[in-house]
């Protein structure tokens, strides 16, 4: 993989984890936060791909 790939793949995961841990979150999960990450991880995966191009 080449390295800049690698950082938004990374990027990507990072925001991916924030999302699973806000809909897991029991008491006061943060809706926007969830939305915003799920957006950005959408945003970083595909710039991780075509990188490779």
């Amino acid at each position: 993989m080449n390295p800049l790939a690698g950082e938004w793949v990374s990027k990507a995961e990072g925001d991916y984890v924030c999302v699973q841990r806000e809909w897991r979150a029991r008491k006061t999960p943060n809706f926007d936060a969830l939305c915003f990450h799920a957006q950005q991880c959408a945003e970083k995966y595909p710039k991780g791909s075509s990188t490779f191009l």
